[in-house]
């Protein structure tokens, strides 16, 4: 016995002691200021972010990581936020990876907390329908600081360049909403003016057989196009709402329907060019409207993604995009038209050595809202950065984009990137 465990510590301490990590530790320090309406403190926001993947001698590795923010803004600008935004969004601790990865062969296994990313589109979110979002920043910046990690068992397998994925959810999340105050919460009290108002969103569902989610994606290999189709039995990441009145009091509730997403997904080079697409037809999916109350119907949806990057070595890269949702039904009250478009166009250019100007302007036709993302950033040295933006929201009222122009800013960001690699 006290051989077997010696031989046990023995092969460990081996396997420990040659292993590798590659480990990033990054900070982020922003100060923002609104620039619609009363010209005050929009965010006082401090974050520290860690990722780390330790890789065994064997055909193992390990991922785990952590994200967590303090938003002061909430709190030090009590005239604008009040509770329930000072209490539940000033603060926050995210569990990011956390998964065992087995890679052999043709298979490689990753179990845990992890990024499942699907899709080809920038800007917006279309067939990237695995994980859930935080939307509390209205989902803008990097797209992938905005997913949340989700639980989860993925399965790829490599067949001579055919891939073939499959992911199982045992316990679904969901997007995480903003509180009634911040700048990008639904506007429930221009449906019940007069009265009190409290939201309530589901963050997940229990474990269990019943609730749990599914996906496959299947990418042929060709030899000049990225083609991916997919499926996905999952629960809608976006609340519906669904609202009742007591006594002069309002209660709303995030409800998150179970729906099905078929789905094609492209990209092929042409000569400096870049084509993408994506093609998605959801299925029982769920869309509010109101006559009294807030409540909710379900339709089928069709959504075309199609875009056009133009990359010029490593110091331009521009891109333009269009999409259009089409539902199958209209409804009375409904909230959402059955047709809606947004044409989308990036550009990221460096304009000197250690200076990148990034622009990213979206319009939407079919209400004439538009929202424009601005930033340059300067680096200082190899670890720091330092941002200067702004996020401005145009259009009526009553527009997808528009109705959140009081929420337009600037800002100013200090970024340190740290990350090395060593042997256990």
């Amino acid at each position: 016995m006290i051989k077997t465990l010696a031989l046990i510590t023995l092969l460990f301490s081996s396997i420990c002691f040659s292993a590798i990590i590659q480990y990033t530790f990054n900070t982020q320090s922003r100060v923002g200021y609104h620039l619609a309406g009363v010209k005050d403190l929009s965010s006082h926001r401090h974050e520290l972010e860690t990722n780390n993947i330790i890789r065994f001698p064997n055909p193992w590795s390990l991922g785990f990581g952590l994200r967590a923010f303090v938003e002061a803004a909430y709190a030090s600008n009590g005239s604008r936020y009040a509770d329930p935004v000072r209490t539940r969004d000033s603060q926050d601790f995210l569990l990011r990876d956390l998964y065992l990865q087995y890679k052999a062969g043709a298979l490689t296994m990753k179990l845990g907390n992890q990024q499942v990313v699907w899709g080809e589109a920038f800007g917006f979110y279309y067939a990237d329908l695995v994980n859930p979002k935080d939307f509390r920043d209205f989902g803008i910046g990097p797209l992938e600081k905005n997913r949340l990690h989700t639980p989860m068992a993925n399965f790829k397998w490599n067949f001579n360049e055919n891939i073939v994925q499959f992911i199982y959810i045992p316990k679904p999340y969901f997007n995480k909403s903003p509180s009634i105050g911040s700048d990008f919460a639904f506007p429930f009290t221009s449906f019940f003016p007069g009265t009190g108002v409290t939201f309530n969103d589901e963050r997940s569902l229990p474990w269990g057989s019943n609730n749990s989610e599914y996906g496959l994606r299947l990418s042929p290999g060709f030899s000049s196009v990225d083609l991916s189709i997919l499926y996905m039995n999952y629960y809608d990441r976006a609340p519906i709402y669904v609202s009742s009145n007591n006594s002069g009091q309002t209660q709303v509730i995030g409800k998150h329907p179970k729906m099905e997403t078929f789905g094609i997904t492209f990209s092929t080079p042409a000569d400096k060019f870049v084509i993408r697409s994506e093609f998605l037809y959801h299925r029982n999916k769920s869309f509010n409207y109101f006559t009294g109350n807030l409540d909710y119907f379900k339709a089928n949806q069709f959504v075309g993604v199609i875009g056009l990057d133009y990359i010029v070595g490593d110091r331009w890269r521009m891109g333009l995009q269009a999409s259009e949702s089409y539902r199958s039904q209209s409804f009375a009250g409904e909230l959402e038209k059955n047709s809606t478009q947004l044409i989308t166009a990036h550009g990221s250019f460096t304009t000197l050595p250690g200076q990148n100007l990034d622009i990213l302007f979206a319009y939407a036709p079919h209400d004439g809202g538009s929202l424009t993302e601005l930033s340059y950033d300067f680096a200082l040295n190899k670890r720091v950065e330092l941002i200067l933006a702004a996020d401005l929201f145009n259009g009526s009222s009553s527009s997808q984009f528009g109705l959140y122009h009081p929420a337009s800013r600037g800002y100013i960001q200090l970024k340190t990137l740290l990350g090395s690699e060593a042997k256990l």
